[in-house]
């Protein structure tokens, strides 16, 4: 079954169309975005429990391809610095102290995503 697949692959080549952004698109929502936090979004991930796939996905995210870089989005290791909390997995007990002092380091305004 493998082999059947790879030789559709050979044969056929690669489907998939480049991705492309309208360029007005892309700078209306970086001008949204800068004038909201300053030019950069810096956000804080903490991994409460979750099974590592959200993580997995969000650490594709700093590849060159996606330019998060570019559009002011950053990673933090530290909350004092972070805009927004990023929250991924069900929480646990053992993670609710680490959880609560994250939050409490963040500044105001605290924004939270849980996942």
């Amino acid at each position: 079954m493998m082999a059947n697949i790879l030789n559709e692959i050979l044969r056929h080549g690669v489907r998939s169309e480049p991705f492309s952004w309208p360029q007005a698109d892309l700078e209306t929502w970086q001008q949204a975005l800068w004038q909201r936090f300053g030019r950069a979004l810096v956000i804080r991930h903490v991994d409460a429990g979750s099974c590592n796939g959200c993580e997995l996905e969000i650490h594709a995210l700093n590849a060159p391809q996606y330019n998060l870089t570019g559009l002011g989005l950053h990673f933090s290791a530290s909350p004092r610095h972070a805009d927004l909390l990023l929250v991924t997995g069900p929480v646990s007990r053992h993670m609710e102290e680490a959880l609560r002092r994250t939050y409490a380091a963040l500044p105001e305004p605290r924004w939270v995503v849980a996942v």
